[in-house]
């Protein structure tokens, strides 16, 4: 029933116990706030340098090793609030991204035991070594009785029950943080929303479900595929898909078959499908990882994978969305700063200085969609985005990360990277008259 042989990086189970996995993360925040103190009452260094490097690679390897939410929480906290915290402590977040450390294969095949049952045994073919590792879960390759090959993901044990007190704990670290920082920060609808999306992605049920109704509004695009569930070898913890082949982002780039015609082709098909998620759709799958995208030049196909993270945004949230972006790129400073307020993007109470940098911000953000043609090959957006990023949360002092926008602007991060490696140059007008009819709908 097995194949070959583990070769990547493996570790024990993660800690199950809430008890267990609080303590152990309280222990650290403790550490981490005793060591500011007294440098504080020593007067040394300032805020940025509080934390040292090893503390902080402490904190990492913990979060690496207990998974789930804990380690969830740290990657997102990298990737999209790295504007709000000191960058050597996001640099060393950014080693969660790359963690590939996978579960000994007798713990996930005692979950597939007591999960599957007896159809376990039915599988054939089934790989030793997964074919993905990541904070939840990891991935195996196996056939079903009628010799279709799929995918099968196995969550780590205790991740479900653990997600709460993951969150909690973990976000009181982060506000601590942001104290220090001098920010008055309420950060608790932020901690809310990820505490949501992680219990959802902790549910194969709900992502199964998520898979199958993708699935469907996918038939609109001939060129994507969407692996098919199999409801029968699927469970809370538990979720088989066929197998589905492809070649990721990095490597395609390096083959001959990436031409200039197929970049561009690929780049078209990936604003095309993600305008039909938020405009038509209001369900997106918001994880960007490269790992989800797999390509197939010969057939000109598009594999989309994983939507555990995948969320509805009804027609009133997205009409507002719609008539921000129209109201940028009318550069109507009073439309968009109250339209900012009314999302919850920036707090009324914030000073007019920091005001000023918001609208600057959206409207750089809006820059490509003026163009006749947008070169995403261009290094000027991306740092320019960065410096006005920093110059906000440096002005900022009660806003928050906005809660709505932070999976969504996750994913459009995402699409960005791939556009920009694609190297296309692409006209975008399209994109806004979407918006436009979004508004004018019923």
């Amino acid at each position: 029933m097995v194949g070959a042989l583990l070769t990547k990086k493996r570790v024990t189970a993660p800690p199950q116990s809430i008890r267990e996995r609080t303590g152990r993360l309280l222990k650290m925040a403790g550490s981490m706030a005793t060591q500011e103190l007294s440098r504080r009452i020593q007067g040394k260094g300032s805020v940025e340098s509080a934390l040292s490097l090893s503390q902080i690679q402490t904190l990492v390897g913990e979060l690496a090793h207990l998974k789930g939410a804990a380690m969830k929480l740290g990657q997102l906290f990298a990737l999209e609030a790295r504007d709000y915290f000191p960058e050597e402590i996001c640099e060393v977040l950014d080693q969660l991204q790359s963690d590939a450390s996978s579960l000994d294969f007798h713990v996930i095949e005692s979950i597939l035991q007591q999960e599957l049952g007896q159809k376990y045994d039915s599988l054939t073919d089934f790989s030793v070594q997964p074919i993905a590792a990541a904070s939840i879960g990891q991935v195996h390759r196996a056939k079903l009785p009628s010799g279709v090959p799929v995918a099968v993901k196995v969550q780590y044990p205790g991740i479900k029950d653990s997600v709460h007190s993951d969150v909690k704990v973990l976000g009181t670290l982060m506000k601590t943080i942001s104290v220090l920082m001098g920010k008055q920060v309420n950060l608790s609808e932020l901690v809310g929303e990820f505490s949501e999306i992680f219990i959802q992605e902790a549910d194969y049920e709900k992502e199964a479900l998520f898979s199958i109704e993708y699935q469907k509004f996918a038939r609109e695009v001939p060129d994507l595929v969407v692996p098919s569930v199999h409801p029968e070898f699927s469970t809370a913890k538990v979720l088989t898909m066929n197998y589905e082949t492809g070649i990721k982002l990095n490597d395609w780039l390096k083959t001959s078959t990436a031409t200039r015609e197929m970049r561009t082709f690929y780049g078209e098909l990936i604003l095309d499908l993600y305008s039909r998620e938020f405009c038509d759709w209001g369900l997106v799958q918001t994880d960007p990882n490269l790992g989800n995208f797999f390509f197939r030049p010969s057939e000109r196909k598009l594999v989309l994978l994983d939507f555990g993270a995948t969320k509805r945004y009804d027609l009133e949230f997205r009409k507002l969305y719609a008539q921000l972006i129209m109201a940028t790129l009318a550069k109507n400073k009073g439309r968009v700063l109250s339209l900012g307020e009314e999302m919850g993007l920036i707090d009324p109470r914030e000073a007019g200085e920091a005001k000023e940098v918001f609208k600057d911000l959206l409207f750089e953000s809006m820059r490509p969609m003026t163009l006749p043609e947008y070169d995403f090959g261009e290094s000027a957006y991306p740092e320019k985005m960065r410096a006005l990023s920093r110059e906000l949360v440096k002005a900022l002092r009660y806003s928050a990360p906005p809660k709505k926008l932070i999976f969504l602007h996750r994913k459009l991060s995402g699409i960005f990277y791939i556009l920009r490696a694609l190297n296309v140059k692409l006209p975008l007008t399209q994109y806004t008259e979407r918006y436009q009819a979004l508004i004018e709908s019923n």
